[in-house]
């Protein structure tokens, strides 16, 4: 007999990024490009006005318990936010934003809304470990997965409508996760349409099945290549006609607003039916309240003075720059020290990360131990064969380094 439910029994800390990065801090002088955070300098980059502003925040509001659904002005501002963002969606459509503690928690309120045992998951090969801990261990759904890209590193929409008609659950999640963790990759707009065409003909030749899409749009904005900028939610929202598709977005002021410890995340509803999207948000309230039971105020009114600041969306638009030019170095450095000559690069034009497919001779765990202990650099090996680097941690200085370190270290294992 055991004191566990099957849940704690088969519940896990995976040896992932966070145990990666505590093996990164321990080693002296190592650079650490692990964790998807921007630093400079080895610490937080932050919105310089963050600090007056939480000089400015008065116990009087934050001491007291916050609504349920979190602050009402806040809500109000994310969601005009989102429909500047977004504005080929119909505005009648959208829900009001409800707060969750970080987008993690947007993850677990849409798999436990909406999915139990037996339905069914579809995400990329390359993906953030925890959807699979919060939808299938929790839940126990089938994660489905297709090959993000093909054998000429192109966006594999054919494997994905492949992989979609494959699956035989009546009921489907599909998280659309760009710019994307680990590879950093945003679809050109044709390609993110396209991909959209084909959920929607699925839908439509499939009246009998549920269709959940959901937006993780934790990294929104960090967008560098022209014809790759297209948010989610402004081609997804093209499947709210169908009685059997329900749209999810998920975001927040982790990233958008370097406020990765604030934890203020959004979860908002895109859904043509008005009962069933009054019925949806009654049930989220509700969820929430047997979790969390209130957002944290504090963070909530740091957020709401960050998005009612006039000075903080230049300030973002400078800090955004910042990673936008340290992703241009990495690509020159690469080119630069013919990198790909050794291994595959995955296509990467936004957010924090590339990802690397090392030979096949190269164990991924064994390369980033040798790179950590003997190169000083931190990166995260995600399996076998992937790295994935986040270069919004290096300084602009230490990318062209660690590329040149890198190559070095792969030679040593030829």
């Amino acid at each position: 007999m055991s004191f566990f439910s099957k849940l704690g029994e088969n519940i896990i800390l995976p040896k992932d990024v966070l145990i990666q990065s505590k093996e990164t801090a321990a080693v002296e002088g190592a650079i650490n490009a692990t964790i998807g955070i921007a630093t400079k300098n080895k610490k937080a980059i932050a919105l310089p006005e963050i600090n007056n502003i939480i000089k400015e925040v008065n116990h009087f509001d934050y001491l007291p318990y916050s609504p349920t659904p979190g602050l009402l002005e806040l809500r109000e501002l994310w969601k005009e936010k989102i429909l500047s963002d977004n504005k080929a969606i119909n505005s009648s459509y959208l829900s009001l934003p409800m707060v969750t503690t970080g987008i993690t928690q947007g993850i677990d309120i849409a798999a436990n809304l909406f999915t139990e045992k037996d339905d069914a998951l579809l995400l990329s090969n390359l993906f953030w470990q925890n959807y699979s801990q919060i939808y299938s261990i929790k839940l126990n759904n089938q994660i489905y997965k297709y090959n993000q890209f093909d054998n000429k590193n192109n966006f594999n929409l054919e494997n994905f409508k492949e992989t979609l008609n494959s699956i035989k659950e009546n009921k489907i999640s599909i998280i659309l996760n760009f710019p994307n963790n680990p590879t950093g990759y945003t679809p050109s707009n044709n390609e993110l349409n396209k991909l959209v065409d084909i959920i929607d003909g699925f839908a439509k030749n499939n009246p009998q099945k549920n269709i959940i899409t959901i937006a993780d749009d934790a990294y929104f904005g960090l967008f560098f290549q022209e014809n790759h900028k297209t948010p989610t939610l402004s081609a997804t929202y093209k499947l709210a006609d169908n009685k059997n598709c329900l749209v999810v977005k998920l975001d927040g002021i982790t990233k958008e607003y370097y406020g990765w410890g604030l934890r203020v995340g959004f979860i908002t509803y895109y859904v043509k039916d008005n009962e069933l999207r009054n019925i949806i948000l009654e049930k989220t309230q509700g969820y929430l309240r047997s979790t969390t039971s209130s957002p944290a105020n504090l963070s909530q009114q740091i957020s709401l003075k960050l998005l009612k600041n006039k000075n903080v969306l230049l300030q973002k638009k400078e800090n955004d720059n910042l990673i936008k030019e340290r992703y241009r170095i990495l690509k020159q450095s690469i080119k630069e020290q013919n990198l790909e000559d050794d291994v595959t690069i995955l296509p990467f034009n936004s957010g924090y990360f590339f990802t690397i497919k090392m030979p096949k001779e190269i164990d991924a765990h064994k390369f980033r131990l040798k790179f950590l202990h003997e190169y000083k650099y931190g990166v995260y090996s995600m399996d076998n064969e992937h790295i994935r680097i986040a270069f919004s941690c290096l300084d602009n200085e230490l990318i062209p380094k660690l590329i040149s370190n890198f190559k070095l270290c792969i030679k040593e294992f030829k």
